[in-house]
């Protein structure tokens, strides 16, 4: 019996949704030091969201900003099963929160980690992809930093 090592997770971007996705993509390769997988820059971002606190996540999902970055531009991007577990996650905390009053939409919480990631200082974006590195089958890297 085969096991299934990714899952494609449907990205909804914008024009400029698309340039964030492809700026934090190319900061996490250059601190990396390594060709990544867009799966992998979409795993950490959403993995990034549990620095953040409750409240944090749920005014980023709320921010007029965040509309910017949705659009009508379909991707799929490839990653770990493991991502929609996260995702899962991420809802309930919205949830719970009671400040939502319908789950987010997951193309709204796949944006909502890459606006998350670009805030990062360099050093804390390389230590969460170590953290989460062994969760989208990557090696950890030494400090570059």
């Amino acid at each position: 019996m085969a096991v299934t090592r990714s899952r494609a997770y449907k990205l909804q971007l914008s024009a400029d949704g698309i340039q964030l996705f492809l700026r934090d993509h190319f900061r996490l390769c250059r601190l990396v030091g390594d060709l990544l997988p867009h799966g992998a820059t979409l795993y950490v971002a959403v993995a990034g969201l549990d620095q953040c606190t409750t409240e944090e996540v749920v005014d980023c999902l709320l921010d007029p900003e965040l509309e910017r970055y949705g659009g009508r531009i379909i991707r799929h991007v490839g990653t770990s099963p493991a991502l929609s577990g996260r995702v899962e996650e991420v809802i309930a905390r919205v949830m719970s929160s009671q400040r939502a009053y319908s789950a987010p939409q997951v193309w709204k919480i796949f944006l909502t980690g890459l606006m998350t990631i670009a805030e990062l200082a360099d050093r804390e974006l390389l230590d969460l992809y170590n953290k989460t590195s062994g969760e989208i089958g990557r090696p950890q890297i030494d400090n570059r930093i």
